[in-house]
Parts: structure tokens; sequence; C-alpha cells
């Protein structure tokens, strides 16, 4: 059995038509870090702590994440930094580049950004929407015992949370 777990970043600053940051840059809002502490602490009341956490490396989403591995008091080695979350991806380069960790990682989380972290979704299980507030988090599980072994619309949502459930 895999699990999947997917974020989207946290609420962050917005960008201003004379802003000197790119949008690789923005930084999460005082309420950015409050929710992701939030929805940390729900998983951690569920009893999921990832067994790696591989995230964008966009400001924002790094962010989110260290917040997570603190919470969850993840040793810095299993937090993962992967520009292709920032850039885009197809449902299959992602299956493709979670195969690498078949042996390792039962629960993997991503933190990245919306389209892709919705679409990916969609696309692994057998939902055709999915919306996907700021720190919208899934857990997604495959009955498989190798991550390259996942297929579109096999997966099963286990739960969705989002900061706005909680308060």
């Amino acid at each position: 059995m895999k699990t999947l777990i997917l974020t989207r970043h946290a609420k962050t600053e917005q960008l201003g038509y004379m802003s000197s940051k790119s949008d690789f840059e923005r930084e999460l809002k005082p309420r950015g870090y409050n929710d992701s502490k939030l929805i940390a602490d729900d998983l951690l009341q569920r009893n999921i702590i990832p067994d790696l956490l591989i995230t964008s490396k966009a400001q924002r989403a790094e962010q989110t994440a260290a917040i997570f591995a603190d919470t969850f008091n993840l040793d810095k080695s299993l937090m993962v930094h992967e520009q292709f979350l920032y850039d885009g991806y197809t449902t299959s380069e992602l299956i493709t580049y979670l195969g690498q960790y078949n042996h390792t990682c039962n629960i993997i989380m991503l933190v990245g950004h919306n389209p892709e972290i919705a679409m990916t979704a969609i696309t692994l299980t057998d939902s055709d929407y999915l919306h996907f507030p700021t720190t919208g988090t899934i857990a997604i599980t495959f009955n498989v015992n190798n991550w390259e072994d996942i297929n579109a619309r096999e997966g099963k949502i286990d739960w969705f949370v989002s900061p706005k459930m909680l308060k």
C-alpha cells in the first residue's frame, strides 16, 4: 500500500505591478504560516507522518514544507527540493520520479502549486473536480507495492482537508 499526500502551498503575498520579487520568490503571509501549522497538526492527530517530504523549490512551497517538517519532527534529510514541482510535470513523469522511492517510502508528501496539484489528484483518482485552496491537502492511497505501478484513476481518496474546514 502506498499513500501520496498532495498539499498546495499556503497563502502568500501578492505580487504588485512594481514588485521587485519574482513569482518564485513570493513568501508566506502570516495566515499562510498559521494555516500550514493547522493542517500539519491535523495530520499529526490522524497519526500521519510522511516517510519523505518533497517540495517545490519556490520560496512559498519551501516555507510551507518546512512548517510541516518541523511539526512532524521530520529530519531535514527527509525533505527533498525539486524544481519540476514548480515548472510543471505530467502524471507519468511524477510516477516515474516516485519510483526511485519504492523500497524506502510508503507515505510521500508533495508540496506544490496549482494547477498541477489539483490536476494530479484528479488524474490519479476517479474525481472529475477537486478544489484546492491554499494549504488544501489530500491523501490518495494505492493498492500497490511499488510507486511505479500506480495507474491513472486507480487511487482512492482517503481524506481531504483545508484550513477553512478546521476553523
